[in-house]
């Protein structure tokens, strides 16, 4: 009988076998995972008409803002960025307002102040609160943006100015290599951008990838693709209060030009006598024009 080469080569240990069978099934899921990615960026118009999964809970109701409601904390130093509230002066009016808010309330208490102008002069005037709308109730609806996505997860410290980085992602996500299309919109926002496209099932077809690794500032970093939200204001409901340490004077008389008119009102409204304490600040309208007071956060 011939001699027959044979090896005997010892079992494989059973954990080794569990192993290399599990990394086997691995290789198979992420193969197949791979070929639907290709599939999915050689074809920009997915037939599925599946709703885009958002990777976070939406609300189901639109969302309602009533006010600051926090307690037990101290609260955000700044919680409107921008605030402006816009208040027609007419003319013949003035807007006093003073350091302190009880001094306000003292020259309220008064609907008519007299002011005396000289020995025999008086000016007779209605003093009013100063109301400005404020808003209570805001209901947003949201909903996902069909051709914008926001991407985020930039690194800190990133070395690049904001037209460099909204560049460099226009130039990455409108290759259709990368999955992306003509960008028609960028805007960079606080904690990432918003890339908006002119064709419909980009923005899907980038956020069902999710990740990318994008070149910036001569490295690679992975960012985060996902559906882009916009909100639209369904109702809003204001309410008018009073502003604190402010009051409006009406019906002041055309009998003093600007400068001296505006010294006899401090001056009066200065006087303990009178309920008054500290002005502020004085503002006057002459008869005959329009004036507009601009009220800004304190923060801004």
């Amino acid at each position: 009988m011939g001699n027959e080469n044979s090896t005997n080569e010892p079992p494989m240990p059973q954990d080794r076998q569990i192993t290399l069978h599990t990394l086997l099934e691995e290789q198979d899921r992420l193969k197949k995972r791979l070929e639907e990615l290709q599939k999915l960026r050689k074809d920009p118009k997915n037939p599925s008409q599946d709703k885009l999964q958002v990777p976070f809970p939406m609300p189901e109701i639109p969302l309602v803002f009533r006010g600051r409601t926090q307690q037990g904390e101290e609260a955000p130093k700044c919680l409107l960025s921008n605030l402006r509230i816009c208040y027609p002066l007419p003319g013949g009016s003035a807007l006093v307002t003073f350091d302190d808010p009880k001094v306000a309330e003292q020259v309220l208490q008064k609907k008519e102040h007299k002011i005396d102008v000289a020995e025999e002069c008086r000016l007779r005037v209605q003093v009013r609160p100063l109301e400005l709308p404020m808003v209570t109730t805001i209901q947003v609806s949201s909903q996902i943006s069909d051709r914008r996505v926001l991407v985020s997860g930039f690194p800190a410290g990133l070395k690049l100015s904001e037209e460099q980085l909204l560049d460099k992602l226009e130039i990455f996500f409108g290759k259709d290599s990368n999955g992306g299309g003509d960008v028609e919109i960028r805007e960079l926002l606080q904690g990432g951008a918003m890339l908006g496209f002119t064709r419909d099932g980009v923005a899907q077809r980038l956020c069902q990838i999710g990740q990318f690794k994008v070149p910036l500032g001569g490295q690679q970093f992975l960012l985060r693709v996902s559906p882009y939200l916009s909100g639209e204001i369904q109702k809003a409901e204001t309410c008018f209060q009073p502003a604190p340490c402010s009051v409006v004077v009406f019906n002041i008389p055309d009998i003093l030009d600007g400068p001296e008119l505006h010294d006899v009102l401090e001056i009066h409204f200065q006087k303990p006598t009178r309920g008054g304490g500290e002005v502020e600040a004085l503002t006057v309208v002459p008869p005959g024009q329009w004036g507009l007071a601009v009220f800004t956060s304190a923060s801004g």
